[in-house]
């Protein structure tokens, strides 16, 4: 059975670590707490998938009509304030139900998870709470491709007086834009671009603010590369040290934030040398089960202009968006097919469901109902609410047809009551 809160990053951060400046965004909070129901991706026929909020009937019928069905419960009001895991610890019934099922296969292991798996019967199913914060952790990654001599390795600093020397190190060796970032950030929150010494200025005054106030500093600092390719390796670690690749994605970015999964070409990971490809994955999960880690692994990489590639640019130890899609691709390769992920924030017109946008797609023929005919899925419905939302769909079709296929589908949310980002 599957489940699991997708904003990991927040509850693994440290208690009395300094952060960057940031500003809260209470609406992207309740989008994240909606990403759950995208782990339908990873179920198959006769899992359960227990989402924090319920998953509409409309939905539901869609992804079972295109071949992705598997069993659902809802762990209760989706407007509280308590995650996932929580709730299931509070709910008997749940309990009960998960205990029923042979594997347990959390998003990520958060502070309740071992709690859950222990009450179920699964105490065994995921790694140590303490091991999982320490790998997710960017310093962490960040040792990790200096100890090796891989390039790109980011700069752990913990003061806000190392941090001025860092940036400003970076600055003079030809790097205009350097970025600090959170070790616990994620998905371009907690990642700040420092351009001037009056931004580095500020920055450095609002940390000793907060060194001044016990707060403790832990901050990667690394140049803003020239990158023309993001990729990302999804493995699986064994919990006797053995791993396998499960395949790569091409990554697209909008800002710091992901956009777009999808197929990677082949020749991209066999052109890598120094180190190859395969060197880099059996180090970092030769490091992972050195930690007492087990389970799946994203590697986030990327290739800059000048042909360097940065090995590590951070490692995700739990699931991903990426990984999903992965999972999607497989079930949809044997039709001809391959899936496109991909997610853009939406303003939302009141009373629009994922109901309108699932007639919208059908009516314009665009509604992926399995087999090889290309088409679209929404992945998650409860992003699709008023006033800002978000559409998070996967595309099946041969690589070459997904700019059009995408085109049309923003086109079709659009004339069911979705203004997209950019327009007039």
């Amino acid at each position: 059975m599957y489940f699991g809160s997708f904003d990991a990053e927040r509850r693994w951060r440290p208690d009395g670590l300094a952060s960057l400046p940031v500003l809260a965004d209470p609406a992207a909070d309740r989008l994240v707490a909606c990403m759950d129901e995208a782990l339908f991706a990873a179920a198959a026929p006769g899992d359960l998938l227990i989402t924090r909020g319920a998953v509409g009937e409309a939905h539901r019928r869609a992804l079972e009509a295109a071949g992705f069905g598997c069993a659902y419960r809802h762990a209760g009001d989706p407007d509280g304030a308590a995650d996932v895991e929580n709730r299931l610890l509070t709910s008997p019934e749940l309990l009960r139900t998960m205990s029923e099922y042979r594997h347990l296969r959390p998003y990520a292991v958060l502070p309740a998870t071992a709690e859950l798996a222990a009450l179920t019967g699964h105490a065994d199913a995921a790694a140590r709470e303490e091991t999982v914060v320490r790998v997710n952790g960017k310093a962490w990654s960040s040792r990790l491709s200096a100890r090796h001599g891989l390039a790109g390795a980011g700069h752990v600093v913990r003061s806000a007086a190392e941090l001025d020397a860092a940036v400003r190190t970076a600055a003079d060796r030809g790097h205009p834009a350097v970025l600090v970032k959170d070790t616990y950030g994620v998905a371009g929150r907690g990642t700040l671009e420092v351009t001037s010494d009056r931004r580095l200025a500020r920055l450095t005054k609002y940390l000793r603010g907060q060194e001044e106030r016990g707060l403790r500093v832990e901050l990667v600092v690394q140049p803003r590369y020239d990158r023309v390719a993001d990729f990302s390796s999804h493995l699986h670690l064994d919990r006797d040290g053995s791993w396998r690749l499960l395949g790569v994605q091409g990554l697209v970015n909008a800002g710091y934030r992901h956009e777009m999964s999808g197929p990677a070409p082949r020749t991209l990971t066999s052109a890598l040398r120094h180190p190859a490809h395969p060197d880099v994955l059996e180090t970092v999960a030769r490091e992972l089960a050195g930690e007492g880690y087990f389970g799946p692994v994203c590697l986030d990489s990327m290739v800059l202009r000048d042909g360097t590639w940065v090995p590590v640019l951070e490692v995700n130890a739990r699931m991903s968006m990426g990984g999903l899609n992965l999972r999607l691709d497989e079930r949809v390769r044997e039709h001809g097919l391959r899936s496109h992920l991909w997610q853009e924030d939406v303003a939302v017109v009141a009373g629009f469901t994922v109901d309108h946008f699932l007639e919208a797609l059908r009516a314009e023929g665009l509604l992926y109902g399995g087999g090889g005919a290309p088409g679209v899925l929404p992945l998650v419905g409860g992003s699709l609410v008023a006033p800002r939302g978000r559409l998070i769909c996967a595309a099946f079709c041969p690589p070459e047809a997904f700019a059009r296929l995408r085109t049309r589908t923003r086109s079709a949310a659009e004339s069911a009551g979705v203004v997209l980002a950019g327009a007039a």
